[in-house]
């Protein structure tokens, strides 16, 4: 609404006005119009940004293993099935998974320690300090997806 205003004002002022009046306003409608886009963030635009980005495929499947961490007590499932499906099953195949992008975006070798990490701090935060030993079992596989590809290569 104010870019609009001034603009209309900058119309009415050029026929009184002389050169240096006319750029001061030019100058002051620019500032103006960068306010305005300031406010008006594009939040998707930006979101796509970041989803572009190679390694975000590997955030988003620690932060789907960190949900279920955390929902698995809110529904009431027992400690025998978090540890036995969560735990074994469904994070060893996130972590086979994240082996598999790391290997297929040819990311660095540091984001193995990404899944294992989160755990080990879910671990020594709430649950049995016996769980530490899964952060090895996780980073084993996602050894094993990453090195999917070179398992079972013959030799010509």
């Amino acid at each position: 609404d104010n870019y609009e205003k001034v603009l209309e004002a900058i119309k009415q002022a050029e026929k009184t006005l002389d050169e240096n009046d006319i750029k001061k306003a030019e100058e002051l409608l620019a500032t103006l119009k960068d306010s305005e886009e300031k406010k008006n963030f594009n939040f998707k635009a930006s979101w796509s940004k970041i989803n572009e980005k190679s390694f975000m495929p590997l955030i988003w499947l620690t932060l789907l293993g960190v949900i279920v961490w955390i929902i698995c007590p809110l529904v009431h499932l027992s400690r025998v099935w978090r540890i036995g499906l969560v735990f074994f099953i469904f994070n060893t195949y996130l972590s086979y998974q994240i082996g598999r992008i790391m290997q297929i975006r040819k990311l660095s070798c540091w984001w193995l320690l990404l899944f294992p990490v989160v755990f080990a701090i879910a671990v020594f935060i709430h649950f049995a300090k016996y769980n530490f030993l899964l952060c090895l079992v996780y980073l084993s596989f996602e050894l094993f997806g990453l090195w999917h590809d070179d398992f079972y290569k013959e030799k010509k």
